[in-house]
């Protein structure tokens, strides 16, 4: 079993059964060495990654229930990127070949947040297109209902039409339809097409965190916890393109070819072809979907992009590639520094570096708890240190979530007021009124900080779950204040995402495969507090300010860095 706590997911990353969370590293030397030798994670017999096991705070996919992971599910919310060209991954459903931005909206039961508050994000990651599924008339969805639950039941914990006599009588009637449709309909019906029907039903009856994954979807779920991702690595705002009708790249994935060609946050893309000469102009989420879908891996193509409004048209040469993404970006007055390389495990310095920050501040973007962000993130908190820096600037903007264990350790920095070696960093209360702790690996606030120190916290629309729990535990044990956060505007809103519920994974292995059923099994409750913001999300009514929109460079940040710097 896995416990995801997604924004939206996914990544995205999802679920790992209570005790099975990883191990904490007692001897934590060097960060950064211990980043660059870091294993991946073992496979288990089941087939699914260690990390994979445990619970999961992030984004779900509304469209097809599976979980966010890293990039994207595991799904995970799409970094916003709006600074330099940070990302996070994801696969999309239904074939898109882009990631679609930021997570699911409570549309089905949940009606706290709106369905149109911060719809999947898109992104440009799917390496083959996928057939499109089938509607479902509501006729058939509703007399499938009672089906799908009991196949669920069965294949989860019965296996599949095993021991019929043992089965309840529904269960029975069930398997009885299912010969006689095979045996005597018109035309034939194999077992997957019944199965897709009856599942289907079930995630319509769910809500839009949770649903049946098969075994291709809970494979790529477990892949793309890792952060490995096929194609280009961009996201759009799904909105801006659906009412806007432009192409507006809220997000480049770090380490990826779109960042690699220099294709920046605020960009728009205009047109798309394979040379400059044979040109489609065209601003159509759709047609850019269906052209990205026929390109192969490693297909040089040119995209056609202009600056904000009214710059002027340029060309960028790119192609769909396998990459790893990485997650965290430290920058302070004179230094820089990126995880590079194929597993995005070398420390590299950028002349990337923020002039405008004050001699005492640094600045870290974290954009995925997916990945190696945990191991990322302590190499840069090293760095932090060994410039002898006070003041921090955490960037968690369009940050959608990820695993409970990186959570738990990147916690660990922000429990100034506690005095236990494992603060307790986030509570889930099940409907039974069981309720489980969640703690941190370490305390470690006064390693890295003094008591004057000042945390600033960036957040927008997309910062949920696992980032939202994160600042509730800051909020808690008083590292930062409501008056240190900074909300971008995103859309007309002013808030973070609201996502206080998480989701767990239950995967079966039957002849050979693993499928999973994800459900909604808890609310979570900030430490201390027991605050829970799902629907609500922090807001400027809490004490936080507010930044307008702009996708320009740095600009966001700027404005924060000129707020808590004086310069």
């Amino acid at each position: 079993m896995s416990l995801d706590l997604n924004g939206q997911d996914g990544a995205g990353k999802e679920n790992l059964p209570a005790g099975e969370i990883s191990e904490k590293n007692e001897n934590r030397g060097n960060a950064a060495e211990k980043f660059s030798s870091s294993e991946k994670p073992k496979e288990t017999e089941e087939g699914t990654a260690d990390e994979a096991k445990g619970y999961v705070f992030d984004f779900g996919d509304s469209a097809n229930g599976t979980p966010p992971v890293a990039a994207g599910p595991g799904y995970g919310a799409q970094n916003g990127g709006y600074a330099w060209g940070n990302g996070y991954g994801n696969r999309a459903a239904g074939g898109d070949s882009f990631r679609r931005e930021n997570a699911a909206q409570s549309g089905g039961k949940d009606k706290g947040v709106s369905p149109d508050l911060y719809e999947k994000r898109r992104g440009m990651f799917a390496s083959e297109e996928r057939p499109p599924k089938k509607k479902k008339s509501v006729g058939k969805i509703v007399a499938c209902c009672a089906g799908a639950l009991a196949i669920a039941a069965a294949g989860f914990f019965g296996g599949f039409f095993a021991y019929q006599g043992m089965l309840d009588p529904e269960m029975r009637s069930l398997i009885w339809a299912k010969d006689q449709v095979q045996s005597n309909y018109y035309e034939e019906i194999d077992d997957q097409t019944i199965y897709d029907a009856l599942f289907g039903a079930l995630n319509g009856l769910l809500d839009p965190y949770s649903g049946y994954l098969t075994a291709d979807e809970y494979a790529d779920m477990i892949e793309d916890a890792t952060g490995k991702w096929s194609g280009l690595g961009v996201t759009f705002s799904t909105k801006d393109a659906e009412e806007n009708k432009r192409l507006l790249i809220t997000r480049v994935s770090g380490n990826s070819p779109a960042e690699e060609a220099g294709i920046l946050p605020g960009m728009c893309i205009v047109g798309f072809g394979m040379n400059e000469q044979e040109l489609t102009e065209s601003e159509s989420y759709d047609e850019l979907s269906v052209f990205l879908n026929e390109r192969a891996a490693g297909e040089n193509f040119v995209l056609k992009l202009r600056q904000g409004e009214d710059g002027e048209p340029f060309f960028k040469t790119v192609s769909k590639q396998s990459f790893v993404e990485n997650y965290v970006f430290y920058r302070s007055n004179d230094s820089a520094y990126i995880f590079t390389g194929e597993q995005a495990t070398d420390l590299t310095k950028s002349d990337n570096y923020l002039a405008s920050l004050d001699e005492e501040t640094a600045y870290i973007r974290l954009t995925q708890f997916n990945g190696k962000a945990a191991e990322e993130f302590a190499a840069a908190m090293d760095i932090f240190r060994s410039e002898k820096k006070k003041n921090l600037v955490l960037d968690l903007r369009a940050n959608g979530g990820g695993y409970l264990n990186i959570l738990n350790e990147i916690a660990g920095y922000f429990c100034k007021s506690s005095n236990l070696s494992a603060p307790v960093v986030a509570v889930a209360n099940y409907r039974s009124g069981k309720t489980e702790e969640f703690k941190a690996t370490g305390n470690r606030y006064f390693e890295y900080f003094a008591e004057d120190s000042e945390i600033t916290v960036m957040a927008d629309n997309g910062t949920a779950s696992a980032s939202e729990c994160l600042i509730g535990a800051m909020v808690d044990y008083g590292a930062v204040s409501y008056e240190n956060i900074y909300l971008s505007t995103r859309s007309g809103e002013t808030k973070t995402y609201g996502k206080g519920i998480m989701q767990s994974t239950l995967p079966r292995t039957f002849l050979g495969k693993s499928d999973a059923i994800k459900l909604t099994t808890a609310r979570i409750l900030w430490p201390l507090t027991k605050n829970c913001i799902h629907g609500i999300g922090i807001r400027p009514e809490d004490g936080a300010h507010t930044v307008a929109e702009n996708y320009q460079t740095d600009a966001e940040i700027l404005e924060v860095v000129k707020a808590v710097c004086g310069q």
